[in-house]
């Protein structure tokens, strides 16, 4: 198998790239800027916590669980609050449920078909670059040649080791309670489809797709650093610090490129995705998991359910 199947598969076993990627951009982040960046997202609203209960009144209870989409052992080890939710629910919902139709869909999008090339895209300096990059995880030129600028971004976001446990088949947090839920007999639902997904970055303008391909692969050097940090501060349910990871000290992407950022991969979705779990909360007993930097926030879901007329408490 080429490299280049290799990673479509590796891609691909990814629950949610939208998010996915939401929760990579934090690459830029340079660890000596760890302490200001909890510092700086102490006072988030619902900052503190994965799994929250949701009720109202005449309905029975949901939880909503924030995920993050990584395979490591030690996200798949449940809380036991988490479990509990879980194998109590009576439906399970996801940001997209992952078929084989929304794979190939995905993968499609992924690859130019204008018939232009990247480094055409890019130009010499900054393709030079992301060959340099692509060494470090088996592509070379000619296959390098054929993506999409967000395609790559996204591949550059992702540590090697993480691509390894995914091709040798291993399922990101999210992927894995879904498989988990259809064992159980849980009804799943999906809050997005494949198409909605695809346009959070194929909507990008070219040139703010390229700007994310650039931080993407000035800081791939220091992605394993990056992401071992996120994993500790999601174990230790500080989400509000993975934030500050992409919006504080550190962050090297421009401001205007991190706000249109966030405006696409959260602000926006959050509105649509709590106008659509609203018939599962209805419904009561749900257990819906989306990627936990949609949860907190003035804009984000906990203060989007809270000011709908919900009360929203943390479980875990």
């Amino acid at each position: 198998m080429t490299p280049l199947i290799h990673l479509f598969r590796r891609l691909l076993n990814l629950a949610a790239l939208g998010t996915f990627l939401s929760f990579a951009v934090a690459a830029p982040f340079m660890p000596a800027a760890e302490t200001r960046a909890a510092d700086a997202g102490a006072a988030m609203p619902y900052g503190h916590g994965v799994l929250w209960r949701i009720e109202r009144a005449g309905m029975a209870p949901s939880h909503l669980f924030g995920t993050i989409h990584i395979t490591d052992a030690r996200i798949l080890d449940l809380p036991a609050p988490v479990r509990t939710a879980f194998e109590q629910a009576h439906s399970a919902t996801f940001e997209i449920l992952m078929t084989d139709e929304v794979r190939l869909k995905m993968a499609r999008a992924m690859v130019l078909d204008d018939g232009r090339t990247l480094d055409a895209i890019l130009g010499p300096d900054l393709f030079a670059r992301v060959v340099e990059a692509g060494r470090r995880y088996g592509l070379q030129a000619a296959q390098l040649r054929r993506f999409k600028p967000w395609a790559l971004a996204t591949v550059f976001s992702i540590p090697q080791a993480e691509m390894a446990r995914t091709a040798a088949g291993a399922q990101p947090l999210d992927q894995w309670l879904q498989s988990e839920a259809r064992r159980r007999g849980t009804p799943l639902y999906a809050l997005e489809n494949a198409e909605e997904q695809i346009a959070i970055f194929d909507g990008m303008a070219e040139k703010d797709q390229i700007a994310l391909l650039a931080a993407a692969v000035n800081d791939n050097e220091q992605i394993e650093t990056v992401f071992e940090t996120m994993t500790k501060h999601y174990l230790a349910r500080d989400i509000a610090a993975i934030y500050a990871m992409m919006t504080g000290p550190g962050n090297t992407m421009s401001p205007e490129l991190t706000a249109l950022f966030l405006r696409r991969i959260n602000e926006t979705r959050n509105r649509t995705m709590v106008r659509r779990m609203s018939a599962r909360l209805a419904e009561g007993g749900a257990f819906i998991a989306i990627g936990a930097l949609h949860l907190p926030g003035e804009k984000g879901l906990l203060s989007l359910l809270a000011r709908a007329g919900y009360r929203v408490s943390r479980v875990y």
